[in-house]
């Protein structure tokens, strides 16, 4: 039986058949540790037997994810582009997590298509019945219009919207507890990066998201005739229902299939190239996807894009710090690049600034001298991240997306053409954004924004300032003072006020004997001297109080 954490009822089910899977795999010590369930398995193994960072560790988790179905897989996918927040063993595992499973029945897809409103008769000339794809989201079917366009239609998987949300939800009630019970899911906020992915994956389940971006990149690219964007049928898609123009192409990693075609393959791997730096750095979008099967390449060399279901964002300060990241690198300049880092890192504590410089500019000899054209944009990024990682930064998704992204696309261009070097074409880009950034127009626009900021501050000062005034004539101002390590600090006075009683009870016994030794001829009470008596009782006393000190530990 499952704990009283969880608040819904209606989740067990799914809790338990996680929970069965993780135990399969020999994570059983996750439930174990949290007493989310009680559990009567003998060959659960404990969290002393199980080695996470061993390869075989990591591969046994990505094969459970791939059993737990969709969100998990995702989730996997999310995660295998984050290395600031996974070891290697896991990245690569991850990276390996296939989301293909069987298609399911054409009749449902009739029957989604009625609930969204769209008869396929009525709408199609001919229609498909089998996919030419089918993944754990969704599967895409080829048909005529019956204006007579080629298109295709991305239809979601039967009620997987409910599955992955109950799915997301377990996901969230096991990182907070891992928040609760483990140091390091309170340093990385693991709740936070859960909430982050979650929200990736929801914007996956929206179709008409992903048709807003594919529009966003058919206005960028509208008049370049060396890439093509499908056009969204906005008429005929819904949340559920995605159909766009068809274009063919083959697929960019096919080598056989492009010479076959007389195509250049250098030519290919600069476009390609261009087409995704023209995205980072004069759009707010980059298709953050980019593997093989993403990309055609269509009659004439041109670059074809698909699936826009996974996108970065970059705003625009964001990107200038990145630039500012890669031009300090082009120039080995050491201070620059420690503070973009800092700039763009997310940490909890300080960082001693010191300490990163020196790491970062041993970094930089590594290659200082070296041509562009030599340096692996992969170990490059796989090295700053690194860094991140050693500093415990977590970085922007945005950042980790865009290092995948450039990884992917290397791996794809240096195929069609080993000579090929993203650093020296990134660089005209980065030049670019620097120089418009001291354009005189952009200057123009920061000094306004600026005015702006402290004109607003300059109106609502005399405001603040009379309601200070007003609580302060009232009576009604306070101020709150907190106090680090209080207990500490009334300890110790404890301590010092102890030692002083003992001080001031040990120097009024040796004043009293002194008293005692010159007036020993005074009042007699029977045989014993009053003030005889009165000393030995001060001593008694001054004992019996020097030994509860002593006994309290506190002097």
């Amino acid at each position: 039986m499952f704990g009283k954490r969880f608040s819904k009822v209606s989740h067990l089910p799914r809790y338990r058949e996680v929970a069965n899977v993780l135990i399969k795999h020999g994570f059983g010590f996750v439930f174990d540790r949290f007493t989310l369930i009680k559990l009567n398995h003998r060959q659960i193994k404990t969290k002393q037997q199980v080695n996470l960072r061993s390869p075989y560790v990591a591969r046994h988790l990505r094969e459970a994810f791939e059993e737990l179905g969709p969100a998990f897989v995702k989730l996997g996918q999310l995660l295998s582009v984050r290395p600031d927040l996974l070891t290697e063993p896991y990245v690569a595992e991850f990276e390996k997590l296939q989301d293909a499973v069987p298609p399911f029945p054409y009749e449902q897809v009739v029957e989604l298509c009625r609930e969204e409103g769209l008869i396929i008769d009525d709408l199609f000339a001919s229609f498909e019945p089998e996919p030419i794809a089918a993944a754990s989201m969704g599967q895409v079917h080829e048909a005529y219009l019956k204006t007579g366009e080629h298109v295709v239609v991305k239809i979601q998987r039967p009620n997987i919207e409910e599955q992955v949300k109950t799915d997301l939800e377990i996901m969230m009630e096991l990182a907070k507890l891992l928040e609760k019970r483990t140091r390091w899911g309170r340093l990385y906020k693991v709740s936070e990066i859960v909430a982050e992915l979650s929200k990736a994956i929801i914007n996956e389940l929206d179709f008409h998201k992903e048709a807003r971006n594919a529009d966003d990149f058919f206005r960028l690219y509208r008049e370049d005739p060396t890439v093509r964007i499908p056009r969204i049928h906005w008429q005929y898609s819904t949340k559920r229902v995605l159909v766009m123009e068809y274009v063919g192409g083959i697929k960019i990693s096919d080598l056989e299939e492009l010479k076959k075609a007389n195509y250049d393959p250098k030519l290919i791997a600069s476009r390609l190239i261009d087409a995704l730096f023209r995205q980072v750095y004069e759009n707010r979008l980059f298709h953050a996807d980019p593997h093989p099967g993403n990309i055609a390449v269509a009659e004439g060399e041109v670059i074809v894009f698909y699936d826009f279901g996974q996108v970065g964002v970059v705003e625009y300060q964001a990107r200038e710090k990145y630039v500012e990241l890669l031009i300090g690198m082009m120039r080995y300049d050491t201070d620059a690049v420690t503070k973009a880092i800092l700039d763009i890192g997310i940490t909890e504590k300080p960082i001693n600034r010191d300490d990163l410089r020196s790491d970062v500019n041993q970094l930089q000899q590594k290659y200082y001298g070296m041509p562009l054209s030599q340096i692996n944009v992969v170990e490059a990024s796989t090295e700053l991240i690194n860094l991140s990682v050693k500093y415990k930064m977590r970085l922007p998704a945005e950042l980790s997306l865009l290092s995948k992204m450039l990884m992917t696309v290397e791996s794809i261009v240096t195929q069609l053409d080993p000579q090929i070097s993203l650093v020296d074409l990134a660089e005209p880009y980065g030049r670019k954004v620097l120089a418009r950034k001291m354009s005189p127009d952009q200057i123009v626009k920061v000094l306004t924004n600026v005015f702006w900021d402290y004109a607003e501050l300059a109106r609502s000062y005399p405001r603040h300032l009379d309601k200070i005034m007003a609580m302060l004539a009232n009576g009604e101002l306070k101020i709150r003072m907190e106090h680090a390590n209080l207990r500490r600090l009334a300890s110790r006075i404890d301590i010092l006020s102890n030692r002083l009683s003992l001080a001031i009870i040990l120097a009024s016994i040796i004043i009293g004997s002194s008293l005692v030794v010159e007036n020993s001829s005074s009042n007699i009470l029977g045989r014993i001297p009053l003030v005889e008596l009165g000393f030995i009782t001060a001593l008694i006393l001054g004992l019996f109080l020097v030994y509860s000190i002593i006994r309290s530990g506190r002097y």
